[in-house]
């Protein structure tokens, strides 16, 4: 690795006061993200990547030296393979430094001396904080935002961890079946543009329309092979709830609430696929004033009954809800039914 890495000049950025977000466009809500670019701006790649799983789920020291390697090809290659780099930066942001965010400035804009502080830090989730925050304020959020960055799984084709570009399996039925897509093929390009990781999958998946096509270049018994995802409805959707930024997105209930095993429903007279709930934190007092309590089991949430996990029930909590609604909900309490209807802030 120390060979490697003795081949670039490292920058290390802490925190996003300052940060150019038309030069720097990411995942916000990753752990750790490492770009690589040429000295005039030209982005190589991106590497990092993070999803429900946990933050290591889909990295590893071995696939950040394959994505420095494939970098250095890049980087080798350059300039004439500059139309392979060139949509990997994408277009102008509305708000070109952190503190250009009108409701991030007034949050955090009055203490720039604490900037190098952790209390003062811009975190890289704050971007989409106040991104969240404009949107709600100017009455133009748009819930597609909330899907950010989909995994390759999203289209049905997992990447091996290691690798970072080699096709580990594909879902029956999935976009990716029905493309020609085969476990063992090497992702070479999507959209034209050069892979060296799963983040740069990630970075043209994240612009991809719901309904649009996809072309995906993968090497195949050393031979390329041009393939066509054909995407459509909501296959960016999938369980964010692990983001940082997820309580910027409204409305909100204040509560956890693990589902439980399938044994712990059986003992409440429950099926497998019924909605059971365990309230085990309320920071809303609003919900303790409706009634809610600690060990409370939530079997009924707005007329749904089917079952849900935590981080599904925020989800659907946050699509069919706004902010000032009440969610009329049954609560089991040492055997018996009680209905209440909880404010949603």
């Amino acid at each position: 690795m120390q060979g490697l890495l003795d081949r670039f000049v490292k920058v290390r950025i802490v925190h996003m006061a300052d940060v150019d977000l038309a030069q720097f466009q990411f995942d916000y809500d990753l752990t750790w993200s490492a770009f690589f670019m040429h000295v005039n701006g030209t982005v190589y790649g991106r590497f990092g990547t993070r999803s429900i799983a946990g933050p290591m789920a889909h990295i590893s020291v071995e696939a950040l030296k394959n994505a420095m390697m494939r970098a250095l090809d890049l980087h080798a290659g350059y300039p004439e393979n500059r139309d392979q780099l060139d949509d990997k930066r994408g277009p102008e942001p509305r708000f070109r430094r952190a503190l250009d965010i009108p409701t991030l400035y007034r949050r955090m804009g009055d203490r720039p001396a604490e900037q190098t502080q952790r209390k003062g830090c811009i975190h890289c989730h704050h971007i989409y904080d106040g991104w969240n925050n404009t949107a709600y304020e100017e009455g133009a959020f748009d819930q597609d935002t909330m899907w950010k960055y989909p995994l390759p799984e999203s289209v049905g084709m997992t990447i091996d961890v290691d690798s970072g570009n080699i096709v580990e399996s594909v879902e029956d039925g999935s976009f990716a079946a029905e493309a020609g897509i085969l476990p063992g093929d090497i992702v070479v390009s999507m959209e034209g543009q050069a892979i060296i990781s799963q983040a740069d999958m990630q970075w043209v998946l994240h612009h991809a329309a719901s309904d649009s096509e996809v072309e995906v270049v993968v090497e195949r018994d050393g031979a390329d092979a041009p393939k066509t995802l054909a995407v459509s409805g909501e296959w960016k959707r999938s369980n964010i709830i692990w983001r940082a930024s997820f309580p910027s997105i409204r409305p909100h209930l204040w509560v956890r609430a693990p589902e439980l095993s399938v044994e712990e429903k059986s003992e409440l007279g429950l099926g497998a696929d019924d909605l059971a709930l365990k309230v085990t934190t309320i920071w809303a007092g609003a919900a303790r004033r409706a009634g809610l309590m600690v060990d409370d089991v939530i079997v009924d949430a707005g007329g749904r009954t089917t079952r849900m996990d935590n981080g599904e029930f925020h989800i659907w909590l946050k699509l069919v809800y706004r902010d000032g609604d009440s969610l009329p909900t049954i609560v089991l309490r040492e055997g018996e039914r009680i209905p209440l209807l909880i404010p949603i802030m």
